[in-house]
């Protein structure tokens, strides 16, 4: 009897109880919650090192705005891991004085860099209106903006 009841609770048992659920699931699990939206897109090369652009939109001000940042990682190789080695941010549309609030975002290559699409609210606008707004960024790190409420042309 004891047996017939250890043979049923055993399969009742899922079959990869042992598994995990994934590989990174761990890692996934904490990324801040302000973290809105991660895009990879292009390709970089700057002497010997390769790598590709990641774009990262994250929520401010609990939700009030939103900032947006491109970084530079290298692509992996044996034996060694991707790395970030630049991180830009752009103070044009990361002012907490001057928000906007990121609605969308796409990035694609262009040239040697990239092109990136935003959607955005901005907070001091007095009617609902949703900006157009295009960075391009070079694989140098230079950049331009166009479509934002108010100057700022990039660097």
């Amino acid at each position: 009897m004891l047996n017939r009841f250890i043979l049923v609770a055993l399969l009742a048992l899922p079959l990869c109880a042992n598994a995990s659920d994934s590989l990174l699931k761990a890692q996934v699990e904490s990324i801040p919650v302000y973290v809105q939206k991660v895009e990879t897109c292009g390709a970089w090369t700057r002497g010997e090192q390769t790598g590709y652009y990641r774009v990262v939109v994250v929520d401010v001000n609990e939700g009030g705005g939103s900032e947006i940042y491109v970084q530079w990682l290298t692509y992996p190789t044996q034996g060694r891991k991707p790395e970030v080695v630049r991180t830009l941010a752009f103070p044009e549309l990361n002012d907490d004085h001057s928000q906007y609030t990121i609605q969308s975002m796409r990035c694609k290559k262009a040239g040697n860099g990239i092109e990136i699409a935003i959607q955005a609210q901005y907070e001091h606008d007095t009617v609902d209106r949703t900006h157009a707004i295009r960075v391009r960024v070079k694989a140098a790190g230079t950049y331009a903006i166009s479509g934002i409420g108010r100057g700022g042309k990039g660097r």
